[in-house]
């Protein structure tokens, strides 16, 4: 990815060319994200050993749940806040599987 991007659709648009799916191989994991602020947005993304899929709003039972601004969002996709950083700044909260959480960085790139 060499160009900003600048909303959460576009990242959602962006996923199919960002997504690796050797990282992916042996993880079946729902994550679901909770962006808030005005143009913020509820998906969850299933990872499913070398594939994916986006599903629209809030699902029962994820593996692992984010929940940011939408600001803080953008800046994580476009590598300018690294997760760990986000965390322990508050910016990223990050409830369930930590293991599989740690994985979302080198699923997406």
């Amino acid at each position: 990815m060499s160009q900003r991007l600048n909303s959460i659709d576009e990242v959602i648009h962006s996923m199919d060319e960002r997504f690796q799916p050797d990282a992916s191989k042996g993880v079946d994991a729902k994550y679901q994200w909770i962006v808030n602020g005005d143009n913020g947005k509820e998906f969850c993304i299933h990872v499913n050993n070398g594939a994916f899929s986006v599903l629209e709003g809030r699902k029962e039972n994820p593996d692992v749940t984010f929940e940011t601004d939408e600001h803080s969002y953008l800046r994580l996709v476009n590598n300018e806040l690294k997760g760990m950083t986000a965390i322990l700044t508050r910016k990223l909260l990050v409830k369930g599987n930590i293991y599989l959480a740690s994985k979302m960085d080198n699923i997406f790139k």
